[in-house]
């Protein structure tokens, strides 16, 4: 299991939501055609331009790595598909005075930003 990934906007991904949000007619009723192949491609990837234009929230891009510099190379390969790209890091979920949050007495682990490695060096000692 890997322990670092890659959070961004990917363009395949904005991709993948405007096929799904493109409607394959046009009109309402006795109105109503059937688009075309070429009509709806255009307009997908219309849709998908704004999308990866407009969207301001990373999510999850990558599969999982087990080093940061694996997930360095995954973006270096098409840095054109990934806007936003950061290096996230599983590590204990802190709250707002910088306390682990625990439940059942395990720190809850989450991807948080992997900018500090002085930060994850003891997390991986402790065991």
């Amino acid at each position: 299991m890997g322990a670092f990934c890659v959070f961004g906007v990917s363009r395949s991904a904005c991709r993948l939501l405007a096929e799904k949000k493109t409607p394959t007619f046009e009109g309402d009723g006795i109105n109503r055609r059937e688009l075309t192949m070429q009509e709806w491609s255009l307009r997908r990837d219309a849709l998908a331009k704004t999308l990866f234009e407009t969207t301001a929230r990373p999510f999850r891009v990558s599969p999982e790595f087990d080093a940061p510099q694996f997930c360095k190379d995954w973006i270096s390969v098409a840095p054109a598909e990934v806007k936003q790209a950061t290096v996230m890091v599983r590590g204990p979920k802190l709250d707002g005075g910088g306390k682990p949050i625990k439940r059942n007495g395990v720190p809850l682990m989450t991807w948080v930003e992997f900018s500090n490695i002085k930060q994850f060096s003891g997390v991986a000692n402790e065991a």
